[in-house]
């Protein structure tokens, strides 16, 4: 089998560069992201390896091989450090430095201080499997749930490139034949070689750029399910949690719901100015988050109103929580320096079996009755009722 290495070399080495360009413009718009920068430093390392060397101009091979092997091996570096920095286990300090010096240390030795093909290829190829191997066990071990399956993708061409690196260096260390540099006298190994480098330039970068792709979605349905004030989760994010909850296969008992209204809200607004009602609100998202548990989902309702959606609580243990939240943040308020007499909350509270007739805008509706009674009794106190029995049980 014949192959027309240096318009194969083109062809990588322009695929390399065009993903560099794609890197630096994934990094300039999500410069919060690590790691794209230092891949978009790597592809254009490689790109220009390989095409320096394509063309075959540089008729002296050891400044071919210095001119090659030294980006080539600095890009595979460049990889695993910025795949490290992607799944938030950077490389200890100096340890890039130290990967590229080993690269140039290996190519200046078996080119200009010892020449030897055999022995230059092999360390090389070595090296890049190392490298390679490295990067693809961080992609594997690191990956996120909801992009797993393109982690394991990126992570098994990765293990490809460095099966066909380490084979080719098996191939050139038991050659009979003598050597030259880039060992046209192994064709088969050179095969392997560019099969392995193939893989990454045309089907692993690419899926590298869809990692990032996936991790701004992600951020983006995060962002959108948050309130940016508090923190807590909204509307669209709690009803995705209660989706979650009353999913088939998923047993539960009850479902209560806490409504939380901030008392005179508006006044509070009007007379100490809106950064102290921002401030309280924000007092309000603390004191939530102290009741969150795999059982317990705070979200900011809207305005003032805040709401916890609690599942397999027993009427009892509502109360007390409900009463928790109320004293909580009342003592937090007193703390705000502009608030000496502090801000109370008024609290409703509902529970409902969670059976064939269930349904969550009824459950709400029933917390918001009470919350309804809770101010008309005096606000600063927990009212609470259940769908079967609708006495209502307040709390001072």
């Amino acid at each position: 089998m014949n192959i027309d290495e240096p318009t194969l070399m083109v062809v990588l080495g322009v695929t390399s560069i065009t993903a560099s360009v794609m890197f630096f413009t994934l990094h300039a718009a999500a410069r919060h992201i690590a790691g794209v920068r230092l891949w978009a430093l790597a592809c254009l390392s490689v790109g220009c390896a390989v095409l320096l060397d394509a063309p075959r101009l540089v008729g002296d091979w050891q400044w071919a091989s210095l001119l090659f092997n030294i980006p080539f091996d600095a890009g595979h570096a460049l990889f695993l450090a910025g795949t490290a920095q992607f799944v938030g286990r950077p490389l200890r300090r100096h340890s890039l430095s130290l990967l590229i010096a080993i690269a140039v240390l290996l190519t200046i030795a078996f080119t200009l201080v010892v020449p030897d093909s055999v022995t230059r290829i092999f360390t090389q190829s070595l090296y890049q499997a190392g490298v390679n191997g490295l990067t693809a066990w961080y992609l594997w071990r690191y990956q996120e749930r909801q992009s797993s399956r393109a982690y394991r993708t990126a992570s098994l061409v990765l293990l490809a490139e460095a099966a066909a690196s380490l084979a080719q260096g098996c191939f050139v260390i038991t050659a009979a034949a003598p050597i030259t540099y880039a060992a046209p006298e192994l064709p088969f190994a050179n095969i392997v070689t560019w099969l392995g480098v193939m893989a990454n330039a045309l089907i692993g970068n690419w899926i590298l750029f869809l990692l990032v792709l996936l991790r701004l979605v992600g951020e983006l349905k995060a962002v959108a399910g948050h309130d940016p004030l508090t923190g807590l989760c909204n509307r669209r994010g709690l009803r995705a949690h209660i989706n979650s909850l009353l999913a088939p296969g998923r047993p539960i008992g009850s479902l209560a719901v806490l409504l939380l209204d901030i008392d005179h809200f508006k006044a509070l607004n009007d007379q100490y100015g809106h950064d102290v009602g921002d401030s309280v609100l924000v007092m309000m998202g603390d004191v939530m988050r102290t009741l969150g548990s795999p059982h317990v989902m705070p979200c900011r309702w809207g305005g003032e109103e805040f709401c916890v959606v609690v599942d397999g609580h027993s009427g009892a243990s509502l109360i007390q929580l409900a009463k928790r939240a109320r004293q909580e943040f009342h003592r937090a308020s007193c703390a705000h320096p502009g608030l000496l007499a502090g801000a109370t909350v008024s609290i409703g509270v509902a529970v409902m079996p969670v059976d064939d007739s269930f349904e969550f805008s009824r459950l709400v509706a029933l917390a918001d009755a009470q919350l309804y009674l809770a101010k008309r009794g005096g606000r600063d106190r927990v009212c609470s009722a259940t769908e079967t029995d609708c006495a209502t049980t307040l709390t001072s």
